[in-house]
């Protein structure tokens, strides 16, 4: 009882402090037009942008000393893409009002605040804002031109490190290549065919075309158990995300930038994601030119905002949902198959979404805290290893398997995320033996997946779940046939 007793405490200590450091930063003069190195664009969960992640060009902790590189498997997410069909729907206008309101609190109605004011220049973008005409329904979730860069150049960066590999050209028993069934991925790997062939020998380039159901590249989507643990985390009040909206950090944040912004009463939380979105968006397609939205929030509030999607990813896709290790099963074994074989092909990408992303990275057993973030212990995960801004656009993660001179373990892998490799805590500074990794991810190979995917049930929780309209559609056929009254 004691025990407890200090440890909440201590929590309720921490949590004072953090809100005050967050005071502290709403009511000291800020200026994001004057901050140079642009930090609080750095984590916007996973719509962050792709180039502050990866490392620098100079990075060469690919080279393995007395070790060549003979296997390249990728999983990637899609390049930058544009908002979905509902946010396009609303941006516009949410985004117009907010402008219009935030502009006429500091020069009509004068109900700034007394310190912590957002400065001249800072406001000034903000009301030459406009929303891109351009950005249309039609358009929705396409991959931007960014989004092709993102892709184009990471094949490059992948060519150049591992030439071993990937030779000089285009072989179609060397390569091998698929995406899921959307604009964005489809586009996106193009991008980085491109990147890896010139645009005019990438046009030869065959991928495998997107299959039904794709328990490969989007396993969730063809599961009733992630769908009903999706709609729980979202609809149960007592799930992390949603008592995390109840705290005093998150509910001190709203009234904080709130009021930064010359309001007096507090923005819905919907409207703080609209403008946070908007930032976060922008700043992605345009990485040389910040979205004057991002001019609303201080740093210590994008990392509150951050967290906050954290919670919901990682009971979603992560190590809180406990199905997640198991739910990319094909992909793993697709991963360890590749690498075992000594066949054609030596290299294989495959372009997929976020989820995906995270859902093998929690098969692999990477990026795991000993405790698991929840809407109380803010404190205490600064330094957490799970972090959504670590699933930007154009995440990925890649396998490269070495050939090497000792004659024990002459075979070796790197894992790499978002090209850094995972420091798996089996291997040594990244390295792991082959017969490591064997042994470690056994359960994915030997058909396994059959069993394991979905609590077990393969792929039939798709049909379940997405065929009830095909069966009654065929049900009709067939006794209209039997009836003679077909239209």
């Amino acid at each position: 009882m004691i025990l407890r007793l200090q440890a909440s405490v201590v929590l309720l200590v921490c949590t004072l402090k953090v809100i005050s450091a967050q005071r502290r930063s709403c009511c000291e003069t800020y200026c994001y037009n004057d901050d140079d190195e642009r930090k609080q664009v750095r984590h916007f969960a996973t719509k962050t942008m792709y180039e502050v992640i990866r490392p620098p060009d100079t990075d060469r902790q690919h080279i393995v000393p007395n070790c060549v590189p003979v296997k390249f498997w990728l999983l990637s997410r899609h390049g930058t893409r544009l908002p979905g069909k509902g946010d396009i729907a609303e941006m516009p206008t949410q985004l117009k009002l907010l402008q219009d309101a935030i502009i006429d609190n500091y020069y009509t109605r004068r109900t700034i605040p007394d310190n912590g004011r957002m400065c001249d220049e800072d406001l000034e973008t903000l009301r030459s804002w406009r929303w891109d005409p351009n950005i249309t329904a039609q358009y929705e979730s396409f991959l931007t031109e960014q989004g092709w860069q993102d892709l184009k150049y990471l094949a490059l960066r992948a060519k150049e490190k591992y030439w071993q590999v990937f030779g000089s050209g285009y072989d179609a028993n060397k390569f091998l290549f698929r995406y899921t069934n959307t604009q964005r991925t489809e586009a996106s790997f193009k991008a980085f065919a491109e990147g890896l062939f010139g645009s005019e020998e990438s046009q030869r380039v065959k991928p495998v075309a997107p299959s039904e159901p794709d328990t490969l590249l989007k396993p969730y989507d063809y599961c009733a158990d992630y769908d009903a643990n999706k709609d729980r985390q979202k609809q149960d009040e007592n799930s992390e995300a949603n008592k995390f909206f109840r705290t005093a950090l998150f509910t001190g944040t709203v009234w904080d930038i709130s009021q930064r912004l010359g309001f007096r009463h507090n923005l819905s939380v919907e409207q703080i994601e609209y403008m946070w979105d908007a930032c976060r968006f922008e700043q992605a397609w345009q990485i040389s030119r910040a979205s004057p939205f991002c001019a609303a929030f201080t740093q210590d509030q994008v990392n509150v905002l951050e967290y906050k999607e954290d919670l919901a990813y990682y009971y979603q896709n992560s190590y809180g949902y406990e199905r997640s290790t198991e739910l990319a099963c094909h992909a793993m074994a697709d991963m360890l198959k590749h690498l075992k074989s000594r066949d054609e092909p030596s290299v294989v990408a495959y372009f997929s979404h976020d989820s995906q992303i995270q859902l093998l990275l929690a098969a692999l057993g990477a990026k795991k805290d000993s405790t698991p973030p929840r809407a109380d212990n803010y404190p205490f995960m600064q330094y957490r290893q799970y972090r959504s801004s670590d699933i930007p656009f154009a995440a990925n993660i890649a396998a490269v398997k070495y050939q090497c001179a000792e004659q024990r373990e002459p075979e070796r892998v790197i894992f790499f995320l978002n090209e850094k490799p995972l420091m798996l805590d089996w291997c040594n500074v990244g390295l792991c033996n082959w017969s490591d990794v064997e042994r470690k991810y056994q359960r994915f190979t030997d058909g396994n997946c059959d069993r394991m995917y979905c609590q077990g049930s393969g792929g039939s929780q798709f049909f379940a779940h997405h065929s009830l309209a095909t069966l009654v559609a065929g049900l009709f056929v067939l006794l209209s046939v039997r009836w003679g009254i077909l239209v």
